[in-house]
């Protein structure tokens, strides 16, 4: 049976405790269980390899844990809002934040992938040739840069 908040240290049960209502009881058993897996989990860190690590790799309806990531209804926007909100506590009020966003195309390739499609790539193209990239798919990283961390 899997106990929520036995395998985790303390101290990272206190991070991820702003975020539990999020999830219902048996959900967030299942990613207690995974974060701690994947911590331990040595090379790609799969939902396999983190029950794997755990020792629940024989473990009947591991599916469940496959789950937490695709079929629970968890929300990521309020996961990030929650997070934005740590993330500005923790920084002075009185210094000025800069946000800094890099838009990188990726390659990715499959049914799914959403806003995939063609895009000009400006330093492959001139002004006689264009070049395109199919499979492109623009993410953006956002960095929140505050002067107090930049010095």
């Amino acid at each position: 049976m899997l106990q929520p908040e036995g395998a985790l240290q303390p101290s990272i049960v206190s991070v991820l405790k702003p975020f539990a209502c999020l999830f219902t009881t048996p959900t967030l058993a299942h990613l207690h269980v995974l974060l701690t897996g994947a911590l331990l989990a040595q090379g790609p860190r799969t939902v396999t390899a983190a029950l794997r690590a755990m020792g629940l790799s024989a473990e009947q309806r591991c599916e469940r844990d496959h789950r937490v990531l695709n079929r629970a209804r968890w929300s990521s926007r309020q996961w990030t809002r929650i997070l934005l909100g740590l993330l500005l506590g923790m920084l002075p009020t009185q210094v000025p934040i800069v946000v800094a966003v890099d838009e990188t195309p990726e390659r990715r390739k499959g049914a799914r992938i959403r806003a995939k499609g063609m895009y000009r790539d400006a330093v492959r193209s001139s002004r006689s040739k264009r070049a395109n990239e199919n499979e492109l798919h623009h993410w953006a990283p956002v960095d929140a840069i505050s002067a107090a961390r930049a010095a």
